[in-house]
Formats: C-alpha cells, sequence, structure tokens
C-alpha cells in the first residue's frame, strides 16, 4: 500500500478561545511558568482568513509559549465559554503539555488556582500494552471550558522519545480531537494530510477509564497521528472516539470559534499541495485560499483555513512563525 503524501509537519500553535483571556495567560504564565511571546491585533485580513464574522474572536490575540519554545504555543483570543452538558466537548477538546518534573507539585499549585477547575488528581497510566510508556497525569478545565492535561514521561515508548521540556512545563505535544465518526476523521488526516499513526488503540476499561471517570465497560477507539517529523515531541492529534451519547452535541457555528480550543495551526511543506488534497475532500470545508498575511507573527506567511470532518478548525502555515 502506497502511503500518503505527507501535507503537514509540526504542530506551531493552538488557538483557545474565553471570555477572560488574560485570565488564561495568568493562568498559563503565573501557574505553568509560560512566557508571554506576541501580541498583535486581529485583522480583518485574519478574520477572513479564520472564517470569523467580524469581531468574533475580539480586537488582539496574545500568543503565549513554554519558555523560548517555538512549537505548540498557546494563542489566546476573546470567546465563549464551552457548554458542558455531556463528558467530553466535540471536536478540539482541549490541550496536554509534558511536564519534566515535580508533576505532583505542580498539582499542588494549581488546583487552587484562578480559571482552572481540577477535574482529575494524578494518576499513572500504563500504555505499555500499545508500545507507548507509563506516564502519570493530571487534568483540570482551563478558561472557555476547555480540557487541560499535564503529563510527565515516566519511561520511554518503544521506538521513539517521548517529549522532553527544559521548563517544568513544556510545549503542547497533543491535543484530542473528539468524534462518534472515527474512521471517517481517521481517513481525513492519514489519507488527506498525510499524517502518520505512532499509537492504535481500542480498549473498554482500565487507565483510561479511571483517569475520564467512565463506567465499564465503555468502548473508546484512541490513535495518535503525527506530521512528518522526526520522534513525537513536535505535536501529534490524539484522535478518539466515544459514542454519540458521551459528546456535547453542540453543533460547529461557521463563522465563530467554538468556547476554549479552537483552531489547530500546522506547518505544511507544500501549502498549494495541500490546499488542493483538502479542497477536493467532501468532509472538509475550505474557508481561505492560500494568501499571505502580514499581521504578527506571521510575517508574509502563506496560509489558509479549513473545517475538518467534524467541523473542527484548522490552519496551515508555510513556515513557522516568527517574532521578528
Amino acid at each position: 500500500m502506497t502511503e500518503p503524501a505527507a501535507r503537514v509537519t509540526a504542530l506551531s500553535c493552538i488557538t483557545l478561545a474565553s471570555p477572560d483571556p488574560e485570565g488564561c495567560a495568568h493562568l498559563l504564565t503565573a501557574g505553568f511558568g509560560w512566557e508571554r511571546w506576541v501580541e498583535s491585533r486581529i485583522s480583518p485580513q485574519l478574520e477572513r482568513q479564520w472564517g470569523l464574522a467580524r469581531g468574533a474572536a475580539g480586537p488582539r490575540s496574545l500568543i503565549v509559549r513554554s519558555p523560548g519554545i517555538d512549537r505548540g504555543m498557546l494563542r489566546l483570543v476573546q470567546g465563549g465559554t464551552r457548554p458542558r452538558s455531556r463528558r467530553f466537548a466535540a471536536r478540539w477538546a482541549g490541550v496536554e503539555m509534558v511536564v519534566s518534573r515535580d508533576l505532583d507539585t505542580l498539582w499542588e499549585k494549581v488546583r487552587t488556582f484562578p480559571g482552572f477547575d481540577p477535574r482529575q488528581s494524578p494518576q499513572t497510566m500504563d500504555w505499555s500494552a500499545f508500545g507507548s510508556n507509563l506516564h502519570r497525569a493530571f487534568i483540570g478545565i482551563g478558561p472557555g471550558g476547555t480540557h487541560l492535561a499535564l503529563t510527565m514521561g515516566l519511561t520511554q515508548p518503544v521506538g521513539r522519545e517521548f517529549p522532553k521540556a527544559a521548563a517544568q512545563v513544556g510545549h503542547v505535544f497533543e491535543l484530542p480531537l473528539i468524534t462518534a465518526e472515527f474512521e471517517r476523521s481517521l481517513q481525513f488526516y492519514r489519507e488527506v494530510l498525510g499524517m502518520t499513526p505512532i499509537l492504535s488503540s481500542s480498549f473498554d476499561r482500565g487507565p483510561w477509564h479511571a483517569l475520564w471517570q467512565l463506567r465499564e465497560p465503555t468502548p473508546v477507539r484512541l490513535d495518535i497521528l503525527k506530521g512528518d517529523v522526526p520522534g513525537t515531541g513536535l505535536g501529534g492529534i490524539e484522535l478518539t472516539g466515544y459514542g454519540a451519547d458521551l459528546i456535547d452535541p453542540e453543533s460547529a457555528i461557521v463563522d465563530q470559534f467554538d468556547g476554549g480550543t479552537c483552531m489547530v495551526t500546522y506547518t505544511t511543506p507544500d501549502i498549494e499541495a495541500a490546499f488542493r488534497a483538502v479542497a477536493r475532500d467532501p468532509h472538509a470545508r475550505v474557508l481561505s485560499e492560500p494568501h499571505l498575511i502580514d499581521d504578527a507573527p506571521y510575517g508574509g506567511v502563506r496560509c489558509f483555513a479549513f473545517l475538518g470532518p467534524d467541523g473542527e478548525r484548522v490552519e496551515l502555515i508555510a513556515a513557522n512563525w516568527s517574532a521578528g
């Protein structure tokens, strides 16, 4: 079988919308030790790029990051709070950050921090049966109603290296994409964007159920997909399939951001080829064609945006951003 052409490389940024972007920034900087990187206006050109109504994301955005790291950053914009009527949010549901040390100490620091709603205290999970590793993680709900997972590797996966961080809380290395149509989404990200699976699993009990407080036996599909880069440290998609009864029924609104995690930005090695592949797929909806954006931090980089099979918003950029 011929492998599909790779259309994406590294996870550059995740956009997070909330009613209080500055409060979110305070959680990430004072709580998690991140730094403010680039603050810029949201121009009409950017709104058209993302397919948004005028003013839908507020007047300005702020990008924060793990100190000195230009991958797995978070862009904070104005928006609503995601409803929480069921166990999991639809589409992009949160972010997972790598922790280098002292995860339990970090939990004690942030579990009462303003803007952080603790949901699961630190748990140790063994994924070695699926070729992954032993790691320890905790979960909370952050501004905008997004899941925040903080994960520290205890062992190394088979044949690859768990993401590293110089700071205590490093970059976002995965983000969950929640779907009730698992095979459809898997085919899109594998065949259209050419992402590579580094973990494939299916289960109905175990550490995942304990972490997310799921009743056993509840069927779960979980694949981790990465772009065309070595290892796993440049960011992947944690594609997770559940029954529709566990997923919030909130529909995507084309010209509005979801509350919480609302858009993912990946670099692409060939933006024209990526655009053609997305444009001809019946499950995607193009929001903008490849064009130059001058606003910071794009600096003239070509990019376009689209909605994926479940209405999740994706932005592809031809080169990673610079603060210059």
